[in-house]
C-alpha cells in the first residue's frame, strides 16, 4: 500500500471521528448552582468555538485529498500533452530538410592540354655548289674513259648531239645523279659501243640536269 494512499485513509478516519462528534453534540453545560464548585482557573469550553473548530478541522483534512487528486490529474494532463522523446525526434527529423536532396557538386577537374601537333618539318633542299656539279662531271669522265669512251671538249646541248636520260639534283639527289649517269654509259656501250663522248650540266625549269652526249 502506497504512502499517498496511507494518508488518505488517515485523513478519512479523522473526517469520520470528527463527524461523529459533531452527531453527539456539544457536552451539556451544568447548572448554574453547580458552577461555584468549578475552579477558576478551569475554563468552560464554548459550543460555537467547539462547532467552528470541528468545521476547520473537516475543510482541513478533506483540501489534502483533493489537493492530492488535482496533483494527479495535473501529472496526467502533462504526461498527455507532453510529446514523447521519439514523437519529438520524428517531428523534428520530418521538418527538417534531408540533407541528401542537395546535389553535392563536384570538383572541377582541369582537362588536360594537348601539345602542339607538330607539323612535318618541310625537309630542307641541300645546296650544291660549282664544286659539286664538276665532281659530277669528273667522275662520270672517269668511268666512260675507263670503258674506252674518247672524251670530246668541244660538245654542248644546244648542238644536237645524242643523248639518255637527264637525272637532275633536286630530284634524284647528289649520289642519284652519279649511279644514272654511269647506267647511261652501260647502255652506250652496249648499244653504240665505243664512241665519243661528254657529260655536260644543264638547267631546265629551275633543275639542276645532267647529260651524257655521245656519237
Amino acid at each position: 500500500m502506497s504512502k499517498k494512499l496511507l494518508i488518505i485513509i488517515s485523513l478519512l478516519c479523522i473526517v469520520i471521528s470528527l463527524s461523529a462528534c459533531g452527531k453527539n453534540g456539544a457536552p451539556t453545560m451544568p447548572p448554574p448552582e453547580d458552577m461555584s464548585g468549578i475552579p477558576g482557573d478551569v475554563m468552560v469550553p464554548d459550543a460555537s468555538a467547539t462547532s467552528t473548530s470541528e468545521s476547520e478541522a473537516s475543510t482541513e483534512t478533506t483540501e489534502p485529498e483533493n489537493s492530492v487528486e488535482s496533483t494527479d490529474n495535473d501529472a496526467n494532463s502533462t504526461a498527455t500533452n507532453t510529446p514523447t522523446n521519439n514523437q519529438a525526434g520524428a517531428n523534428s527529423r520530418s521538418a527538417d530538410p534531408p540533407a541528401n536532396n542537395t546535389p553535392s557538386q563536384q570538383p572541377a577537374t582541369s582537362t588536360p592540354t594537348q601539345p602542339p601537333a607538330t607539323s612535318n618539318p618541310t625537309p630542307v633542299k641541300p645546296t650544291y655548289t660549282e664544286a659539286d656539279y664538276q665532281a659530277i662531271i669528273n667522275e662520270i669522265k672517269a668511268y666512260g674513259l675507263a670503258k674506252g669512251f674518247i672524251w670530246e671538249e668541244s660538245y654542248t646541248f644546244e648542238q644536237g648531239h645524242q643523248y639518255y636520260g637527264r637525272p637532275n639534283l633536286e630530284r634524284d639527289g647528289y649520289d642519284g645523279v652519279i649511279s644514272r649517269l654511269k647506267l647511261h654509259c652501260d647502255k652506250i656501250a652496249t648499244d653504240v659501243g665505243i664512241c665519243y663522248f661528254k657529260v655536260v650540266k644543264h638547267i631546265y625549269e629551275g633543275n639542276t640536269e645532267f647529260v651524257v652526249l655521245y656519237d
